[in-house]
Parts: C-alpha cells; structure tokens; sequence
C-alpha cells in the first residue's frame, strides 16, 4: 500500500474521538404536527430524521457515540480547494414582476481558500474521512464528489484508509462547459465522484431507475411487433448484409461510469435554490436507490443546499444533514418542508405532492450564535472584507389575537436597528416592512425551551409570497402559555420573542 503523507499529517489525533460526549447536542426545533393545512407530517414512524448545524468535524465525532456503524450511505461534497470564493442568490421580497431581475443580491456561503495550503486542506479532509469511515455499516457506501483540482490526492488517502480493494469506481460527472474566455488549455467541463465501499459486501441494487437512457441512435431504431419492443443490430458477412432483432427489456442501459445524462440546475427550473455548488436531484437518486435500500440511513456531512436530504426524503430513506453554515441549513429546512411542490423522481414533469416526515434541527453547544451581517449587504462593501457585528438584534411586533380558545398571530412590524450601514441596492429593494423577512414560525404551545413547530410561513426561490397571518390555533383547555415567534431575516439573523398567554 502506497499512503500519502505531508506536513502535519498525525494519525494520533484519532484518539480524542474516543470521546464523543465532551461537545453535546442540542435540539433547537422540532417539524413534526403542523396545524398548517398545507403540510401535514408523516409520523408513522419512529424515527426523525436530523438536520446538524455545526462543524462536521465535531457532529461526526459526537454521532459516533450512536450511530458508529450504522449509516449505510454517505456522500458528501466537499470543498475543492480551488482558491475561490461560492455564493449564494438572496432574494428580496415578492419579485415583483417589473423588477425581477433585481431582486436578489449574491452573498458568500464559503470561502474554498486555505491559507497555510495544501497540507490544511489535506489535513481537513483526512480526519473527516476517517470518521466517516467509522460511521458507515459493513455493508455501507461513500461518494466523494471533487474536481480535478486534488481529487487524486483524496483518491490515495481514501486507498489508505478504506483500502484499494474496497475502491469501485472513478464516476465522470459531465455537464456543459462553462464560458470561461481561455484559450491556454481545454474547457473543464466534468467533476469526479469516488465510490468505494467499507467491505466487499455492500449494498448495490440493479435497479431500472437508475439507468442511463438508451443512445439516440438505438431509440430511433426502436419498433414494436407481438413480442415487444426491439431493434435491429446490424452487420455483415462475405460482404452480405445481415440484421438480427435485439428485444428491450429495460427503460435503458446499466450505467457506465461516464455521467452525462443528467441536466445540470439551472435557474428556470424547480429545483434551483440559487446556491453556486448546488448538485441535481437527478444524480443523488441515481446515487441513493444503487447504493441503499428504503428506511436505510442516508447522510451528508456537506449538505449545502440540502440536495442529498431532499432525495432521500422523497426516496424513503433516513437521513442526517450537517452544515457549518446557518444559511445553509435555514435553506435545506425549508427545501424539505417544500418537498411536496418539487419534481417528482420518477416522474420529473410532475409535482411529489407528498408531505415530509418529521425532522429536528439540532446544533452543537459548541456553536456560537453569532449576530452579524455579511459584507455584501453593508455600504462600501466591495472596499474591505469585513462583517458587521451587531449589538442590538432586529425587533418584530406582533398582534395575538385571541377569541375564546383561539389564537391568531399577525405579523404587522419588522425593523432593523442597523439601518444607516445597509447598502443602498439592498434599501432600494424593501418597499415593505415584510420584504425584510424570510421566515417566520410560531410555536403556540412552547415546552422546555424547544421550538416546535406549529405554523410556518417562508419564501423559496419559486414562492415568494409571505403569509402575515398564522392560522387559528385551538387550545384544548383553559391554562398559562408561552407562546414563541422566530422571524429569519434576509441576513440570516434570527430573532426569536416569547409572549404570556391565558386562555380562559
């Protein structure tokens, strides 16, 4: 076995994830019975499927502690270490329809630059694959997706650590090139997924619904007699021309390792989510029905724009989502709350129409709930690298209206303390107190400190109306409640105001 080192490289850090109770989880929300007509939870199950803000570093060290083992496919999508810089599309507001093109404003989700260079980033990837390593069951899959960029360093650390026989396949994702003005080598125009397994006894189903569709040539030769579908193979002998009938069984052919049947997000579709690195839909279900079975644990570590989760939700599978950044898990809850109004796997012109199953949004203690605002949105943004802290978080004001056991929430304020920084694009674009807000729940019954769900309004990048008015909640009996309402803003900053209720 050939192993890869560089500087810094340790296999004794290793030690300190014997340890997974030194950095606890906490649940601060809980989507599991609406009142909301438009979303009615699947809860004949158990289970709750997890959506982890945090350092995947720590949450994979802390899920050791239950689910070393267990999971039965990862995938993850990493950052390439390319130097640059990925955004994500804010949008503001009800995108007018004679300003569409100016509502939204690119913000940063991450920066994939390393500093002390390659050996950081070698040193990051190395522990986090390790973990996952301890984290797949026996009959567990990895996909590693990457670019040209390092992937093959990630490919002899994956031999180290998963085995070189435990290595199935180089994955060429291809997609449309894009226009970059060069003419000094050739368009990049594909990425690479690393699929190895953790034994020789995996999961791998040959399913149809992961079949490549059948060439353009053979579909157009394609006929039908009592027998079935067909087509004619041809050749010759002794200079005779021959032709034989080859009868189809299947919707198309088993995969080869070159991807390029699956169209790329792009921004008139349902499913794009306006975040740079976002992957289809269509290449994780490829991904989830080969390599797990229904009620199987699905996790990504890296999940972005909650891609991964979304299919495995639509594809009956568990999952467990993780991400550093806030806005990133803000968007990947609202994505599976919306499944029901995204494409349906199988039948990609229609809706799913389906309502999701219960999910918890959990972070680790060891986040910091920190108020800021990002650069793109302050006056001389372009001119320094910076981020505004905030001392004084945004205010709302509310109107609980209250008819004998009935409660209404009205949302009727939204204001922002640090106005005089914001950049003029972005005040040019509010022409209401409501273009401010993103999101905005209400837990009418709060108990220990959890938000749990009762009602939910929140924009997508296909929807952008805001409801200002919950529905009427009923309680069951005269007593005290607490009454919690969370308003996400545009800037990702969340507030969150208790009210006292009696209900006579």
């Amino acid at each position: 076995m050939v192993d890869l080192n560089w500087k810094g490289k340790s296999e004794k850090i290793f030690e300190k994830f014997k340890d997974t109770n030194t950095k606890p989880f906490q649940t601060i929300e809980t989507y599991q019975n609406f009142q909301n007509q438009s979303i009615n939870f699947n809860i004949d199950q158990d289970w709750s499927n997890y959506l982890l803000w945090g350092d995947n570093f720590d949450v994979m060290a802390n899920l050791l502690r239950d689910f070393s083992g267990k999971i039965n496919l990862i995938y993850i999508d990493p950052p390439f270490a390319t130097g640059g810089d990925f955004n994500l599309k804010v949008l503001i507001g009800d995108l007018k329809e004679t300003n569409k093109t100016t509502q939204w404003i690119n913000k940063k989700a991450y920066q994939d630059s390393w500093k002390e260079g390659i050996e950081s980033y070698l040193n990051f990837m190395y522990e986090r694959l390790y973990l996952t390593k301890e984290l797949l069951s026996e009959n567990g899959s990895i996909y590693i997706h990457l670019n040209w960029h390092l992937g093959h360093y990630i490919k002899i650390i994956m031999d180290e650590l998963f085995g070189i026989e435990n290595f199935k396949n180089e994955i060429i994702f291809a997609y449309p090139a894009a226009s970059v003005q060069t003419r000094r080598f050739f368009m990049r125009s594909y990425d690479i997924i690393l699929f190895y397994t953790k034994s020789d006894n995996y999961i791998f189903n040959d399913d149809e619904d992961i079949y490549m569709e059948y060439s353009n040539r053979v579909k157009n030769a394609l006929k039908k007699d009592d027998k079935g579908i067909f087509y004619y193979r041809g050749g010759s002998h002794n200079g005779k021309k021959l032709s034989q009938k080859v009868y189809v069984e299947n919707k198309g052919i088993f995969p080869r390792d070159v991807w390029n049947d699956i169209p790329y997000v792009r921004a008139n579709t349902i499913e794009y989510q306006g975040f740079s690195t976002q992957k289809p839909e269509r290449l994780l279900k490829r991904i989830i029905l080969a390599s797990s079975n229904e009620n199987d644990i699905v996790a990504d570590f890296f999940c972005g724009s909650g891609t991964t989760l979304l299919v495995a939700e639509k594809l009956n599978r568990h999952w467990i989502g993780c991400d550093i950044n806030k806005h990133a898990i803000d968007m990947t809850k609202k994505r599976i709350l919306d499944v029901q109004n995204s494409n349906d796997l199988y039948i990609w012109k229609n809706k799913y129409a389906k309502s999701p199953n219960p999910f918890k949004v959990v972070k680790l203690n060891t986040i910091e709930n920190r108020t800021i605002v990002a650069k793109e949105f302050l006056i001389d943004n372009k001119n320094e690298d910076k981020t505004l802290k905030i001392s004084e978080n945004p205010n709302f004001t509310v109107d609980l209206k209250i008819d004998d056991n009935n409660c209404v929430v009205e949302l009727i304020n939204y204001t922002v303390p640090f106005i005089t920084v914001i950049s003029d694009e972005i005040k040019n674009k509010i022409t209401s107190f409501s273009d401010w807000i993103d999101y905005w729940a209400v837990d009418f019954d709060n108990q220990n400190n959890i938000f749990d769900i009762k009602w939910i309004s929140y924009r997508t990048p296909k929807n952008r109306k805001l409801e200002l008015s919950s529905i009427s909640y009923v309680y069951d009996k005269s007593s005290s409640y607490i009454v919690l309402i969370k308003v996400i803003d545009i800037f990702g900053i969340e507030t969150i105001q208790n009210y006292n209720l009696e209900i006579h």
